[in-house]
């Protein structure tokens, strides 16, 4: 690995808000975009669109089966260690296997959602199937950010993925928008998925550039079923979380089709889900240092680095959320008159989204100490719950009861995660 890009185990407050300022500028960006969306847009399509991202980025979480985040871990752990062999093992392995199941994805989208909607007569939504081609190079480009920031380049992969996929994003939807061209909920997925596929080949490119020469050369190692029992636990556990996340804008859809409600609910959920986003953000940067502590056993270090996540990312939200709770409503008002009722939607999302982002590295932390099966019925009785209650919530209130039907497990969750952590520290 390039000397440039040493894995420090030493967390630096600098590194930490300089990512928070990259998230700023990428949730700046696709705010923007959406807001020319939003404008642009008829209700209809505007509602097929936001539900074609969500089922998209709940496909590319199982897409991944788990294996950028055990990147994280495994590309870290065989650095630190020299292992060569298993490090471009893993590589070759985790590519091949990311298309090949993306491929597969998008396969059964295809057909079960014809399927589905034939059967029902209703129309069918060919952004969502369009934005699903993309699938393969959404999942490879999230493995590829993984593996560079398990090698210290933290920095360079998600400028790359906060900041030039949003940024060609917006060139691609505002160069639409004012040609001849007309934009429908199509044409704005194609442009996302442009966007996508220039940044998976930069992102390639700087994998490829900062992959260690040893590793280039070494004989592969492939480990798949060992690998693959380790990644499952943690993609079932993303997968749940994203399911939370991303599933109210499509039990909405359900609910009320082609209503403003789809609208509203997308719109409150991107603004106040900006907040989680430092979560997983940070812990790009934090993880493959908990994995090295880990190997350590140095537990005074690992207390520490959790301690100081805390504190830096917590300011953080503290900041933000005032920020919403005073000026959501303009926030809304951008996007136009029709989206303002959505303001006590908002601040209840930022609620749920506050305590996942303060608490994002928690989940991992257990389940790399061997406490999977405890996370992830946690998570499922969590997204169980959620489901259920947006369901009943939402056909009574709306959009207040889906965010309320979010807000409610995420809190209790992650609130329970930090206090297993807690427990852990004290006993062992």
């Amino acid at each position: 690995m390039p000397e440039n890009y040493p894995l420090d185990v030493h967390p630096t407050n600098f590194r930490s808000l300089f990512l928070f300022v990259l998230t700023l500028g990428n949730y700046a960006l696709m705010y923007l975009a959406n807001i020319v969306l939003a404008r642009s847009l008829t209700i209809s399509d505007f509602d097929d669109y936001n539900v074609a991202l969500s089922i998209v980025t709940i496909l590319s979480t199982l897409a991944t089966l788990g294996l950028e985040k055990y990147a994280l871990r495994g590309i870290a752990l065989f650095r630190e260690r020299q292992d060569w062999r298993k490090f471009r093992g893993f590589w070759l392995f985790s590519l091949r296997t990311i298309f090949g199941f993306s491929v597969l994805l998008f396969m059964l989208l295809g057909i079960g959602l014809e399927t589905l909607l034939a059967l029902h007569d209703a129309d069918y939504h060919i952004a969502i199937v369009l934005f699903a081609g993309f699938l393969p190079i959404i999942a490879i480009s999230l493995f590829l950010v993984e593996v560079l920031s398990a090698q210290g380049a933290h920095l360079l992969g998600f400028s790359l993925y906060r900041l030039f996929l949003p940024l060609c994003y917006l060139l691609l939807i505002t160069s639409t928008s004012s040609s001849h061209i007309p934009l429908t909920a199509s044409t704005a997925v194609l442009c996302f998925g442009a966007a996508w596929t220039l940044t998976c080949g930069v992102i390639w490119y700087a994998a490829k550039l900062l992959m260690p020469a040893e590793a280039k050369h070494a004989t592969p190692l492939s480990l798949p079923k060992k690998w693959l029992s380790r990644s499952l636990p943690l993609v079932f556990n993303s997968l749940m979380l994203t399911v939370m996340t991303s599933s109210g804008v499509v039990i909405l859809e359900i609910l009320f089709p082609s209503g403003l409600q789809v609208g509203v609910y997308a719109v409150a959920a991107q603004t106040g889900g900006f907040i989680s986003l430092i979560g997983t953000s940070t812990n790009r940067y934090y993880l493959p240092m908990m994995v090295v502590l880990i190997d350590h056993k140095n537990k005074a270090a690992i207390q520490q680095l959790i301690n100081q996540r805390t504190l830096v990312v917590g300011s953080l939200i503290l900041t933000l959320f005032a920020v919403i709770v005073l000026f959501g409503q303009q926030l809304l008002n951008l996007f136009g008159s029709q989206f303002s009722c959505g303001y006590l939607t908002l601040v209840i999302i930022a609620t749920g989204a506050s305590f996942s982002a303060l608490f994002a590295d928690i989940p991992y932390y257990l389940q790399f100490i061997g406490f999977n099966r405890t996370v992830l019925s946690s998570t499922l009785l969590a997204m169980t719950t959620m489901v259920t209650l947006a369901c009943y919530l939402g056909n009574l209130f709306g959009t207040v009861g889906v965010a309320i039907a979010y807000m409610l497990p995420v809190v209790l969750l992650f609130s329970s995660f930090r206090v297993m952590a807690e427990i852990h520290f004290r006993r062992f």
